[in-house]
Order: structure tokens, then sequence, then C-alpha cells
């Protein structure tokens, strides 16, 4: 009667069911579980065990790798044995294991999200307002703002474990949960569109400052050598003709030549080139604002596309009234959806840590067990991946020290 049954009823086969179908979805899930599991283990390790690690944002990418971590040990192979693992979407695991998996499913990529957006702020009081981030960025702040986060993303997520079901005929276990609508509209509005508002904000306020401080300073550079090629020599200068100053220059023993702007008051020490000389590459101070720039973009654009998916589901599931049949295409919405909100967890530690040159180097010194690892070393306090760049770049030391104001006067022409 079973065999007749589904000969007539073509809903009854699960396209997920499918091998060619089954198999490959069982190999991402274990290769997203593997490189989760790993990466965000190794970034704990890196972090808590080499003291030059031990920094503030370096704090907050801690609680990320340590959320991202439960999300590999709690969500990824019990998702992928609810929706792939056995035929008709069958929950082997109990009562408990059910409600606990339909509860972190949603806490930690929240929390994740959570974290996200501290870490985006840490660094916008950093570059921005870095005097207030003396008293701002302290020990017991960066505490207080992670618990917060936890402790909204298990409040706001509680619904989830005790609208958990599990029901069980013939030994045969289903785990599910009841539709929330609003419950769920709530929860994108809370985890996805205030996070991705709060990250483009800030992190465009970043580019634009890490951008056009470059274009500013290259420009003095340029105004300065247009001038200082007018005249130089000691105590010569260029005037307006009404006997006012407008610019001078100073001629230095060590043949550097001070320019003096009447209108700026900006001395820019000009280094004397060769004809032969070429101009000199790109700084190292702009190519590292660009790396800046390129990753805070990574970081916005991977979590606005890996974790809508999962969002949309929810609500599209949650409002819509009709029913799906069991072997159309569609039912790989589920489990996709759920693959890329994994792989926004395993991806983290290569945004955020991978692409360190000081966590490479920290993590080859934990690797090789070099000294120094587990001792300390002076460290700044305030240190973070931004306000660790260069903000000069000069290849000329300034000589404004040892020279007297008096002795940058010019005469007028």
């Amino acid at each position: 009667m079973n065999a007749t049954f589904l000969e007539e009823d073509p809903c009854a086969e699960s396209f997920i069911d499918q091998d060619f179908v089954r198999y490959p979805l069982m190999t991402i899930y274990i290769t997203v579980f593997v490189v989760c599991l790993i990466g965000n283990l190794v970034t704990i390790l890196v972090i808590t065990t080499h003291p030059q690690m031990r920094t503030p944002t370096n704090f907050f990418l801690a609680n990320l790798a340590a959320a991202d971590l439960l999300v590999a040990i709690f969500c990824i192979l019990q998702n992928m044995i609810h929706l792939v693992g056995f035929d008709h979407g069958v929950w082997p695991l109990g009562d408990i294991m059910c409600k606990l998996y339909l509860c972190l499913t949603n806490i930690m990529p929240c929390t994740s999200a959570g974290i996200l957006v501290l870490v985006s702020v840490e660094k916008y009081i950093a570059v921005l307002h870095p005097l207030s981030g003396l008293s701002l960025l302290t020990k017991e702040n960066r505490y207080r703002a992670c618990f917060g986060v936890w402790f909204l993303s298990v409040t706001i997520n509680f619904p989830f474990f005790l609208n958990a079901k599990y029901y069980e005929y013939g030994g045969i276990g289903a785990c599910y949960r009841e539709s929330q609508p609003l419950w769920n509209t709530f929860c994108f509005v809370v985890w996805y569109m205030i996070p991705l508002i709060s990250l483009v904000f800030i992190y465009s306020r970043i580019s634009h400052l890490l951008w056009t401080s470059e274009s500013n300073r290259q420009s003095t550079r340029q105004s300065a050598e247009s001038i200082g090629s007018q005249g130089t020599g000691t105590g010569t200068g260029t005037g307006n003709g009404n006997g006012i100053v407008t610019a001078a220059s100073w001629q230095l023993k060590n043949g550097k030549t001070i320019i003096y702007k009447q209108e700026s008051l900006l001395h820019v020490p000009i280094c004397p080139r060769d004809k032969d000389e070429k101009p000199p590459r790109r700084s190292k101070d702009n190519e590292g604002r660009r790396k800046v720039v390129r990753l805070l973009v990574a970081v916005v654009v991977s979590f606005a596309v890996l974790t809508f998916p999962h969002h949309a589901r929810l609500l599209f599931t949650s409002f819509n009234t009709g029913t799906i049949c069991n072997s159309h295409w569609a039912m790989l919405v589920q489990p996709l959806s759920y693959i890329l909100l994994f792989i926004s967890s395993a991806i983290n530690p290569i945004l955020y840590a991978c692409l360190s040159k000081r966590f490479r180097k920290a993590m080859s010194d934990l690797l090789h067990c070099r000294k120094g690892v587990f001792f300390k070393i002076a460290r700044s306090r305030n240190r973070t991946m931004i306000s660790d760049l260069p903000l000069d770049d000069s290849r000329c030391p300034s000589p404004l020290p040892m020279i007297r104001m008096n002795k940058l006067r010019g005469v007028a022409n």
C-alpha cells in the first residue's frame, strides 16, 4: 500500500533525499564545519596565548570567534543531520538536543552580528575620536559591551527555545518550531537591518577619513614642492609686491630646505633630489590604507550577502500560507540558506585575522613555540587594527625642533 501511495503522490519523495543532491550538500556541510571549527579555534588560541595580540580590537574578535566556534559545535552538523542526513527530515537526537539546536541556531549568528557592530564602533572611536577613546575604550567598558550583546542575543532568541517542538511517532522523531511572523520580523530588524546600517555608516566614515587624509598630505607635498622650486637659499622669500611675505625658504646645512607659507604656517621639509633620481614609489602608508578599506568593504559585503538569505527565508515561510511540493527544487532554499549563514561564521577568522600580518606572525610564533609567546611584552593600551596605521610616511625627519622661528623670516622682494 505504501509503495502505491508513493507512486500516486509525486510530492511524497523529497528532492533533498535524492543521492545526487544529498551527498554534495553533506560534503559542503562538512567542509564548512572543518573550516569554521579550526579557524575559530586557532583564532582564540592565538589571541589568548600571544601577549602582543591582547589588544582592544582582538578582545572583541576573540568573542566573535567564540560565538562562531559554538556555531560549529552546536549548529552545523546538527543542521546537516536534520535537513539532509535522514529521509523526510527525521530528527534522531531527542527532545533536549532539538530545543538546544533550534535555539542556538538563532542565538550564535545574532551574537556574531552584535560583536561585528562592537568591532566597528571600537574602530570608529579609535580613528575619529582618539582622545575620547582613552576614557571610553577601557577594559571595563569592553566587558560590559560584550556581556550586553550576549545577554540581548540570548534574551531575544529565547522564545525560539520555548516554541521548539519535538514529536515522536513509531520510533521516528521530528524537530520543528511553530511559526512566529511578528517575532521573526522583529529579529530581522534588530539582528540584520540595524547591524547592516551601522556597519555601512561607520565603515564609510572610516574609509572616507583614510582616503581624504592621504589626499590632503599629497596635495600639501605638491604645494610645498611648487613653492620650493621658486626660490631656495638662506633667507630668501617671495612676496606679493605690497611688502607682505607670502612664502619663504631656509636652506639648512644638511642640504634640506624648509618652506614657510604665510597662509597655513605649515613647515614642510623637502628632501633634495638628484636630477636622475626616480620618483618614489607609492608609500607603504597609502597601500596600507587601501588594504584596510578593502577589508572593511569585505566585512560589510560578507555580512549583508551571507546572512540575508536566512532572514529572508524565515520571513517568507512565516507569512506564506501556501505549500511547496517536497519534490520541487525549491526545497534546496532551506539548506542553502543555512550553509551561507554558517559560511559567514567560517569566513570571519579569514577576514579579521588571517588577512592581518600581525596575526600571521603571532600564529607562526605560537606554532613554533618561539620565545615571548607566553610572556608579557610591552604593547600599546589602545592599539587597534586601524589605529596601528602610520599617519605620516615622511621620508625626511622633521628638523623643526632645531629651527628657531626667527630664522624662518623671509625678505620681501
